[in-house]
């Protein structure tokens, strides 16, 4: 099989260089050139108009680079946004385009042509490659504000809806949001109610409030037309009274629900006991009636055997399991408490019968 495949290899490669070297003629006899007649350019004869000579090949046209942005006019609100669409060809591999606004306090745009409008007005806003340029109008509509809203920092005390609490020498900033979003005012002001207790110092939509005395004051912001206000509240600085009666309560509630899992546990760990000793008692009570049983079956089958040997009068030995036993003792039978009869006392040397207990 190996010598099949080597021969296989050889053939292949012997027929690519047979190829090469019956090939290499016909190229280097088609590179010659012909050469011209012998009455080339001295004869009226030779229509030489077919002859090419090297450079008179034509040209290939290149294609002219096409930069154009297809959208009309576009008209936005403040606040939105837009993808403009545009058309680049036939230029060199690597060419970006560049965006300019020429007004970015109306729109700016993004290297991806995506322009955003940031005030009212109009602006132009052009894209650039290489020597193309192209452009369009923006027009941004201005959105009226409708609201003022004053945004207070969560960690601030809150007493109320629009009331809150500070700590002498407590330092906290306000903001006034516009609404809609996007909407634009021509000013923003704050007005403190109250300098005695607090100072403030504002820059346009934030304003910074220094809590300066006990007392109370009232915060106020406008914005064309637009107003709103809160209500601020000095304590003494430490820990305010609510957040104490509000550890109070939360420690008040960890400590109940610590009683009621202890609770709980006792109580289960006791009635787990008092089951045990249920059925510890349980078992005792069937033992006893058990043994009981037993006893009750033992006495009724001595009885019976009692019964047998009275009639007999043979000597019935006592049960294996009671308590009576018979003894020869000096003097005296005792045979579970009873006393011998006086015609049996005379023989103390023979051991009790039956007719001896009765």
């Amino acid at each position: 099989m190996r010598i099949l495949v080597i021969i296989i290899c050889i053939i292949v490669v012997a027929a690519l260089v047979l190829t090469y070297v019956m090939m290499f003629p016909i190229n280097a006899f088609a590179a010659v050139e012909t050469p011209p007649p012998e009455d080339y350019g001295t004869s009226g004869d030779y229509d030489d108009s077919t002859l090419t000579f090297p450079g008179d090949e034509e040209e290939e046209e290149i294609p002219e680079p096409e930069l154009r942005i297809t959208g009309g006019p576009i008209q936005l609100d403040v606040g939105e946004s837009y993808a403009i669409p545009y058309v680049m060809t036939d230029f060199p591999p690597g060419t970006m385009p560049i965006w300019e606004s020429k007004n970015k306090d109306v729109a700016m745009v993004t290297s991806d042509g995506i322009v955003m409008a940031v005030g009212p007005g109009d602006v132009e806003i052009t894209v650039q490659a290489g020597q193309k340029r192209a452009s369009v109008l923006v027009s941004v509509n201005n959105l009226k504000a409708n609201r003022i809203i004053i945004v207070v920092d969560d960690e601030i005390i809150k007493t109320g809806p629009t009331s809150y609490e500070l700590a002498v020498g407590d330092v906290t900033k306000f903001t006034a949001n516009i609404e809609p979003e996007g909407a634009k005012v021509e000013k923003i002001t704050w007005v403190l109610g109250n300098g005695n207790v607090a100072s403030l110092s504002q820059n346009g939509r934030t304003a910074e409030f220094v809590a300066e005395a006990i007392g109370q004051t009232q915060l106020t912001v406008k914005a064309d037309g637009l107003t709103d206000a809160i209500t601020i509240n000095i304590v003494e600085s430490g820990v305010p009274l609510d957040t104490i009666w509000d550890y109070l309560k939360y420690g008040v509630i960890v400590i109940i629900i610590v009683v009621v899992i202890i609770i709980l546990i006792a109580w289960m760990a006791a009635r787990k006991k008092k089951e045990k000793a249920r059925q510890r008692a349980i078992a005792a009570k069937r033992r006893k009636e058990e043994a009981e049983r037993r006893a009750r079956e033992e006495a009724a089958a001595y009885d019976i055997q009692r019964e047998m040997q009275r009639e007999t009068r043979d000597p019935l030995p006592p049960p294996q399991s009671g308590k009576r036993e018979t003894m020869r003792v000096s003097g005296t039978a005792v045979g579970a408490g009873i006393t011998p009869p006086e015609d049996k006392k005379t023989d103390l040397e023979r051991p009790l019968t039956l007719d001896d207990l009765e």
